[in-house]
């Protein structure tokens, strides 16, 4: 069997190695986003619309992947309602929106993984 098409075990080790830091590296951002819909959830219950917008402000600035623009979108509409009106009234539609996001979100990444 010719062996030249295929790469070596060092070479295999490598991408390992490679694969292994890229792991790491998005399983610390969704911890981190995660981290930001566990404030958010509790904010919302505590409807401390101040805390909500800031979280909104977190999940909107994060850096995602292609699959995760809901909630990126979600998030900026929800900062755009609160800034309008700070009670809240009007967000909390949005905010539901928000949350269903990042409960889709999470589940495709359950998916994935």
């Amino acid at each position: 069997m010719d062996l030249t098409e295929y790469p070596s075990l060092g070479r295999l080790a490598f991408f390992s190695a490679q694969l292994a830091g890229q792991n790491r590296q998005v399983e610390a951002a969704v911890d981190a986003q995660l981290d930001e819909v566990e404030r958010l959830f509790r904010a919302v219950a505590d409807r401390d619309w101040d805390a909500v917008l800031r979280v909104s402000e977190a999940l909107s600035a994060q850096k995602m992947d292609r699959a995760d623009k809901a909630v990126v979108r979600t998030a900026q509409m929800v900062c755009e309602a609160l800034r309008r009106d700070p009670s809240g009234a009007k967000a909390s539609r949005r905010v539901d929106k928000l949350l269903s996001a990042c409960r889709e979100a999470k589940i495709r990444r359950g998916q994935v993984q």
